[in-house]
């Protein structure tokens, strides 16, 4: 799945075989910026997570029931999976995804090429392995991670199997609205890869950070990764199937770990940031945590979901995330004035706005600052807060600052409402709710 970064560039293996731009502004401090008004239901639908209910011998299967109450919980409703079909499956993985779909998720599934260790999945089969999916079928999704540029034969295979997925797409009548994703190429088969803008309606990218920060300008920007997908994608819109950081601290890998704390400061900045950003929908890495080898193995800490099923910071942020945007069902009238950031010099300032569908506009806020200290495997000491003014054409009703903790809880403090608010601004992320 993901590509071993070292938070610099560096890279190594891939992990998959252990498993068989809009308008966000850095530095958007600009007297009375004008930004775009985004609806919180499109953040919602731009989030999703990793799962392998196909998969044997892990808490996927294992624990399916607690699995499944843990995404009710979570709040979100895309889900990525890989589709297996040896052994008891496809019985055993589609039952599962059925079910899901009947409760309203949808599902990316991976049409395995034959390049990575798994069995390839024929594109012919779209039409059946459709109907498997109960209807919860949005995403068809090309090879991951094929290691293309490790064979002369292998770009053209590539290709020609992604060919094969988007025609067998399009062919079937039943099924209008999947959208057809790219292979997840990553490292130098990116370079490696043929033209595939007439085979997708969805560029696909595994933009791991590594250790860096979600906004970072290094080895793991968003923006590189994006950038190096437009020659094999074209201008088609970019999903992330997978992105996330893992917190195996004594891990000798090239990809390197950061701690629960900052990966709960982290998650809701890279969710934020990559909507903003223009990528169409984020696919965290991974629900719960697929194996329990200890603090050196990457593939044990990745989950929101520790092996036995304890949630961790990172969950609990992402839930609280979710559910402030969702809000409350009740309609009210909105509040339609404008919000400006009046600041003009708050380096690394990150802030947008999104209504929401009971009313209120919320307002996004945080420093885009590097919290890791890579060298010694702990957390930078805190900047000082920066104040920023947020200024509002008219007096609200009710004005709520919510900040989110390391530990994946959030503070609300209820503030005066007024035409001029004045909010400290760190590292961590920070909303302003106003009606």
């Amino acid at each position: 799945m993901a590509s071993d970064r070292d938070g610099h560039g560096v890279t190594a293996i891939t992990r998959r075989s252990a498993l068989a731009l809009a308008t966000g502004v850095l530095a958007a401090g600009r007297a009375g910026a004008a930004t775009p008004l985004y609806r919180c239901e499109d953040l919602i639908d731009a989030i999703g997570v990793n799962v392998h209910f196909g998969h044997g011998g892990t808490p996927y299967v294992e624990r399916y029931a607690a699995c499944v109450a843990a995404l009710d919980d979570l709040g979100l409703h895309h889900l990525r999976d890989d589709i297996v079909l040896t052994g008891t499956e496809p019985a055993g993985q589609f039952a599962r995804i059925a079910a899901l779909s009947a409760r309203g998720y949808r599902f990316s599934l991976v049409f395995y090429d034959g390049l990575t260790p798994g069995p390839r999945v024929a594109p012919e089969r779209f039409a059946e392995i459709a109907r498997w999916a109960g209807g919860g079928l949005v995403v068809a999704e090309g090879g991951n991670e094929p290691p293309i540029a490790s064979r002369p034969d292998y770009p053209r295979r590539s290709a020609d199997h992604q060919a094969a997925l988007f025609r067998a797409v399009r062919a079937d009548p039943r099924q209008p609205g999947v959208k057809v994703a790219g292979p997840s190429y990553i490292q130098g088969n990116v370079a490696a890869a043929q033209d595939l803008a007439g085979a997708v309606d969805l560029g696909n990218i595994h933009a791991y950070p590594g250790a860096e920060h979600p906004e970072t300008r290094g080895g793991g920007s968003l923006a590189r990764f994006v950038a190096a997908a437009r020659p094999v994608f074209g201008p088609a819109p970019v999903i992330a199937t997978e992105n996330g950081y893992h917190t195996a601290l004594a891990t000798r890998s090239a990809h390197l770990p950061i701690s629960e704390g900052m990966r709960a400061r982290y998650l809701p900045r890279l969710l934020l940031w990559s909507y903003l950003q223009g990528v169409r929908r984020t696919y965290l890495y991974e629900l719960i945590a697929s194996f329990d080898h200890g603090d050196g193995d990457p593939e044990s800490r990745f989950g929101l979901l520790a092996y036995d099923g304890r949630p961790t910071p990172s969950f609990a942020a992402v839930r609280n995330l979710i559910a402030l945007f969702k809000g409350g069902d009740a309609a009210a009238s909105p509040f339609t004035e404008d919000i400006t950031v009046a600041s003009t010099a708050t380096p690394d300032l990150v802030s947008a706005r999104f209504a929401r569908r009971d009313g209120a506009v919320l307002v996004p806020l945080w420093l885009g600052l590097d919290g890791w200290d890579r060298r010694s495997l702990a957390p930078r000491p805190d900047a000082p807060p920066q104040l920023v003014d947020m200024l509002l054409s008219r007096t609200p009703r009710t004005v709520r600052l919510h900040r989110f903790a390391d530990d994946g809880s959030v503070t609300v403090h209820v503030l005066p409402p007024a035409p001029r608010i004045p909010v400290p601004v760190t590292d961590r992320l920070a909303v302003l709710e106003v009606i």
